[in-house]
């Protein structure tokens, strides 16, 4: 395969695949219930907490490494680290109890590092192939994301069928496909910049806020679009599935048709726009009192918040040329503290506070609108210059 071939395969494979690894585990929730593992509720929420914390240290360290040996050899450590999470994975039925969760933790923690090198590495090097920045991180991002929304459809059609163990053992061989495919692939990266970080940057900062206070509207729709319908509203289970698919069909459909129209609408008036989307959705939400209003109020939110973080990463690039590698690791690391906040300290606020989750919507509406502000100000910002 020729390299002009080559960069795109490799680029585009690890994105679909981390997307399948990344929603893995908790598409296995059902079988982790059962023997041999008997992992009640609570243990399996602690299975996020070494993959949370993997992720933002692993995008910490991302600039680093970048710049010691580049934005490839990145990418092959992330998928090295996935490929060990999914051996943890394929052996923690051979053993049970203690032994099982112990290798499920080692499995998270290892995917968490996977995925904070693989997807930095992953939006750098998409950005600098043939074509529009902007069109290709966003590409990438739709086919992380359509990976994500896959995995618990595929994985709930093994399970049926005792079969769970042969998805893990493909991804695992897929990703090693990547790795063999990106051998002799060289960029600039290394080269390209100095191996001492430039000063942090006002536009740095600004676009890693953006990440994480998009990430935080995002985690409270997708994490709890299922509780809310059907338990906040009393809508039946397949309402409340209805709305969380139809908020991730939604936002892979809207970023995948973005990705090829970004000559119709500005990324930079688009980051500021599809904000104030999110907010409107935000609010909307607890006023709508039908099954088929909810589950198109989750629709909005996933077109609102489709290109939020793919057009922040290309506009940081854009920004920050010198700086590029730190750029994708804090941005990643942002969106997955975000994440996490988005979807814990909802939980926190519900069962220590009493808040309804309507209470929540609309507060986070208010940070929709902060989101907007910032990436108003961060889209004037060049390097510490205002535009």
């Amino acid at each position: 395969m020729t390299g002009v071939r080559r960069a795109p395969a490799v680029v585009y494979g690890a994105a679909i695949l981390q997307g399948f690894a990344f929603t893995l585990v908790p598409a296995l929730a059902t079988v982790f219930a059962r023997a041999p593992y008997g992992i009640a509720a609570a243990s399996f929420g602690g299975l996020f907490v070494p993959l949370t914390l993997g992720a933002i240290a692993a995008a910490i360290l991302t600039p680093a490494l970048a710049r010691r040996y580049g934005m490839v050899r990145v990418l092959q450590v992330g998928v090295l680290a996935n490929v060990a999470a999914l051996c943890a994975l394929l052996a923690s039925p051979l053993v049970a109890g203690t032994g099982a969760y112990l290798l499920l933790l080692a499995d998270t923690a290892a995917l968490g590092m996977g995925f904070g090198l693989n997807f930095s590495a992953v939006n750098e090097l998409a950005a600098g192939l043939h074509g529009p920045s902007a069109r290709n991180v966003t590409l990438a991002n739709v086919l992380t994301g359509l990976g994500t929304a896959l995995t618990p459809l595929l994985v709930g059609a093994l399970i049926a069928r005792g079969l769970w163990p042969l998805w893990p053992a493909l991804l695992a061989l897929a990703f090693t496909g990547v790795i063999v495919l990106s051998l002799g692939w060289h960029t600039e990266t290394a080269a390209k910049h100095p191996r001492a970080l430039p000063p942090m940057t006002p536009a740095l900062v600004l676009f890693a806020l953006a990440a994480l206070l998009y990430a935080v509207c995002e985690g409270v729709f997708s994490s709890w679009a299922t509780t809310f319908t059907h338990v906040d509203r009393g809508f039946s289970l397949a309402s409340g599935e209805a709305a969380l698919a139809a908020f991730w069909l939604a936002l892979t459909a809207t970023r995948l048709l973005a990705a090829f129209t970004t000559g119709t609408l500005s990324p930079r008036t688009a980051f500021v726009v599809f904000p104030l989307a999110i907010a409107a959705a935000f609010v909307a939400l607890p006023l709508w009192s039908s099954a088929p209003a909810l589950i198109a109020g989750f629709a909005l939110g996933g077109v609102a918040c489709s290109i939020v973080f793919p057009y922040a990463m290309s506009l940081a690039f854009d920004a920050m040329p010198a700086d590029e590698n730190r750029v994708a690791g804090v941005l990643v690391g942002a969106l997955m503290a975000g994440e996490g906040m988005g979807t814990f300290a909802v939980g926190i606020l519900q069962g220590s506070a009493g808040l309804a989750l309507a209470q929540v919507y609309r507060f986070t509406g208010g940070i929709a609108v902060v989101l907007a502000l910032v990436a108003f100000i961060a889209v004037r910002v060049r390097s510490g210059r205002v535009a």
